[in-house]
């Protein structure tokens, strides 16, 4: 390796340290705004850039299909390379103009079918007026080849198009209080299909619009308290998924941390209900919650997670899942450039509705159907530049269902980057 590419690593590495500018439900135009102008930014003219190289899913996977215990499972080598490159424009004090572009390569050695290239992109503006008010929007291409859910069994190439708007009032002390609206179009392809529509696009093909209004309040010097409540709607694209329209209603609130320091992320609950369209299927009405927080305590770094919503199944006959998913790590030091990490995650997937399942060429209707799961992960980082490293992990995936065809053996043994060292 050339010195001139070893710098470049570095470069990147630590460029990706920073994380993302807008990693934040929300953030005050002046803290957006000041982070770019004193942060040592790529300059290109009046274009500020930040570069981050993203690698991920670099390794051995004994089961890429994820198929039951009773069939032969599919190994293969698999990488994903994500570079992305943000470019700010800061025009006057009184707005920002962003664009970001993140190309991403999928590999897989012999399922060549899986491999495949895609780009997303997101031109965004932020103004301030009166000192006060902060109008932001967007338009977003977002592509991705992956399981689109943890309920998919093999990668599919998902796509989120669309725009985003908000309007808040903003005080000198962080208080913010707004309204926000997003118009989404999702759609659904199978690798290395025909140009028919798949099973997947003809279950999941929707719009989506969305309406919430949003309260934050500053604590300490860089947390927020925040409260949001709102609606959202979908319909379905295709004629044979008209009886999956639905509409909710949300509220939900918690406290965010800041991007950096000893205290990391979000504690989110809420209360959720899911209303179908059709009042012959079961509607949905409780807790959710999207939690994941990071703690660091000398030696040690504890990080907790705890996730609870419905999604779509792409199952034709099955209407929606509950997932509930909670999280435990722990990470210890042993020296500043050297760290040990493990991480237990277990899952549950439960159908509200009875369905049809294939498996064997047989076809089964499964009642109160659950899907457990466990995923234990052992691995160890090494500090490369600033705070930014490489990983190896082996990643254990046990799944069992009380539906057949999903008893499910995976073994993962790869390579990662770290941002958080």
């Amino acid at each position: 390796m050339t010195r001139a590419i070893k710098i470049l690593l570095l470069a990147l590495l630590a460029a990706g340290s920073v994380g993302s500018l807008s990693g934040q439900d929300y953030r005050t135009f002046q803290d957006e705004y000041s982070d770019v102008a004193e942060r040592n930014l790529f300059r290109f003219g009046p274009l500020r850039v930040l570069p981050t190289f993203r690698l991920s899913n670099v390794g051995y996977d004994s089961n890429v299909f994820y198929r039951d215990r009773g069939d032969e499972p599919v190994a293969d080598y698999t990488a994903t390379i994500s570079p992305e490159i943000k470019g700010y424009w800061l025009v006057g004090h009184s707005v920002i103009l962003s664009i970001t572009d993140n190309p991403e390569y999928v590999f897989y050695l012999d399922q060549k079918s899986l491999r495949s290239f895609s780009n997303s992109y997101r031109p965004a503006a932020r103004l301030l007026l009166l000192r006060r008010l902060a109008l932001s929007g967007d338009y977003h291409f977002e592509r991705h080849t992956r399981r689109a859910s943890s309920e998919f069994e093999t990668p599919v190439q998902d796509t989120r198009q669309g725009y985003a708007a908000s309007a808040a009032v903003e005080t000198p002390r962080g208080t913010v209080i707004g309204v926000s609206g997003v118009l989404d179009d999702y759609r659904f392809a199978e690798l290395g299909a025909a140009d028919l529509p798949s099973t997947y696009a003809l279950n999941l093909d929707r719009r989506q619009r969305a309406l919430d209004l949003e309260f934050y309040y500053r604590v300490f010097s860089r947390s927020w308290v925040f409260l949001r409540a709102g609606w959202s709607d979908y319909v379905f694209s295709h004629p044979e998924a008209e009886w999956r329209d639905a509409y909710s209603t949300q509220a939900y609130g918690g406290i965010r941390f800041p991007l950096a320091g000893r205290a990391r992320g979000v504690v989110s609950l809420g209360y959720k209900k899911f209303v179908p369209r059709d009042p012959a299927r079961k509607a949905f009405s409780g807790l959710v919650a999207d939690t994941d927080v990071r703690f660091r305590v000398g030696r040690l770094g504890i990080q907790l997670g705890y996730l609870r919503n419905n999604y779509f199944s792409y199952y034709n006959t099955a209407y929606y899942f509950i997932e509930d998913k909670l999280r435990t790590g722990l990470s210890f030091y042993v020296f500043p450039f050297l760290r040990l990490d493990g991480d237990l995650q277990a899952g549950a997937w439960n159908y509200p509705e009875p369905h049809e399942v294939t498996y064997q060429g047989e076809t089964y209707v499964v009642d109160n159907r659950k899907d457990v799961s466990r995923v234990v992960t052992l691995g160890l980082a090494v500090r490369i530049a600033g705070s930014s490293g490489l990983g190896l992990s082996f990643n254990i995936y046990r799944r069992r269902s009380n539906a057949p065809g999903f008893d499910i053996d995976r073994n993962f043994l790869g390579a990662y980057i770290v941002y958080d060292f």
